[in-house]
């Protein structure tokens, strides 16, 4: 009886650690300021280096990809914007007569460059979510806990 309650509760305990133990290279992300921080291992990692990792993934090599139709328009849209709200800041600086209304151009720019630029992080969130979960999918566990009866007693069967 009590061999029997010690491999039930071995099995149990076996089962539970392997369900609820995280995954060795999951990736985790936190917000962080006015950006994300990006873990793996328990350490942080650079920008660089995820997008390394995630690169090595089929799937979420894809999602990276579609990311990157965004990038261009963000930057883009970013860098016009910058110049034309410092235009008129600089003549302003200098003691000529600025024209406000391309510096409403240029906010107008920045506006615009908002949705590229989150669709571009959407697209890399969803990349990490894809190699997470690829994880999950390829380390489960092929263990099996059956419980039944045998001729005249009870059995416990645990296939690991």
């Amino acid at each position: 009886m009590k061999t029997s309650l010690l491999l039930l509760l071995l099995g149990l305990s076996s089962v539970l650690n392997s369900t609820f133990a995280q995954a060795s290279g999951e990736i985790i992300v936190q917000k962080k300021g006015l950006g994300f921080a990006y873990y793996q291992h328990g350490c942080q990692i650079s920008k660089k280096q995820l997008l390394h990792i995630l690169d090595q993934h089929p799937e979420a090599r894809k999602e990276l990809q579609k990311g990157q139709r965004n990038s261009f328009p963000a930057t883009a849209l970013t860098y016009a914007g910058g110049l034309l709200i410092s235009y008129p800041i600089s003549r302003q600086l200098t003691g000529n007569q600025p024209n406000w209304l391309v510096s409403g151009a240029g906010a107008s720019l920045l506006t615009f460059s908002i949705p590229f630029a989150g669709a571009k992080m959407k697209r890399e969130h969803q990349a990490i979510y894809v190699y997470n979960e690829g994880l999950r999918y390829a380390k489960r566990p092929n263990t099996d806990l059956r419980v039944g009866y045998a001729y005249n007693r009870a059995s416990l069967v645990f296939i690991f």
